[in-house]
């Protein structure tokens, strides 16, 4: 894509379907790793609850629980993925999880404390959980495309968040809203269709492999925009500082 300025939503909603559109088949074989314990979670816990097993509850929720831990990497490789596309490097499922496990445990505890900070919010009072969700939006970039440890990368999505919480809301905000609602609806219908706890299981694989993808591309453009607004870099120094080795098409 290569094509940097500052961009309106509407500009970055298109940058990004274009993107996932150009590298589909990365995105989806990036998602369908975290999108398995889910489906299978799902497929475990229907049947338990029609067959009234504990057990199968039980075991639904480890296989989500083993999901949870796997999301961070993928978000940061999907996030990975999209700022090889942006910077019009080569886009590749090898070298997009390699770069997301560069700093494996920044990436993991940055994100692991995010997600219950904003759940702790979320269920105490809704507006801390949404302090939260803006504050930290860009995380996975600040961990691994900045080198920065836990705190610094924290302290630094606050920074570029500063100021733009209504964008950061209304874009980010919307698109989760978005996928929410149609991953809801697709899946009620086929709940609707499918008469067993297997085909669920199924649609809910290839629901949330497909549409998830968006939302951590749309995240990864806009903190690019937010970078090219307020700081005003060379954009060859720019991309050269933000483009890590692991994200560099091969020659």
């Amino acid at each position: 894509m290569s094509d940097f300025r500052p961009r309106s939503n509407s500009e970055i909603l298109d940058a990004a379907f274009e993107i996932y559109r150009r590298h589909f088949t990365v995105f989806i074989a990036i998602n369908v790793l975290a999108a398995v314990p889910w489906a299978i979670s799902s497929y475990f816990g229907q049947t338990a609850v029609l067959l009234q097993q504990t057990d199968g509850l039980f075991t639904s929720a480890l296989i989500r629980f083993a999901g949870v831990l796997i999301s961070p990497f993928t978000e940061g490789a999907i996030a990975c993925a999209a700022s090889a596309a942006y910077l019009g490097n080569q886009v590749d499922f090898e070298q997009s999880m390699r770069a997301a496990f560069s700093h494996p445990g920044r990436l993991f505890i940055a994100m692991m404390t995010k997600w219950i900070l904003m759940i702790f919010g979320l269920v105490l009072f809704i507006a801390p959980g949404l302090v939260i969700f803006k504050r930290y939006f860009a995380l996975p970039m600040t961990v691994l495309f900045e080198d920065n440890k836990v705190g610094d990368a924290m302290s630094r999505s606050r920074e570029l968040a500063k100021g733009n919480g209504t964008r950061i809301f209304a874009l980010l905000g919307g698109v989760f809203l978005f996928v929410l609602i149609a991953t809801g609806i697709l899946l009620q219908l086929v709940q609707a269709f499918a008469h067993s706890a297997a085909a669920t299981a199924v649609a809910t694989l290839v629901l949330t492999t497909a549409i998830s993808p968006f939302s951590g591309i749309v995240t990864t453009l806009l903190y690019y925009d937010i970078r090219i607004r307020r700081e005003g870099y060379d954009i060859e120094l720019m991309a050269q500082a933000l483009g890590a080795p692991q994200l560099h098409s091969a020659s």
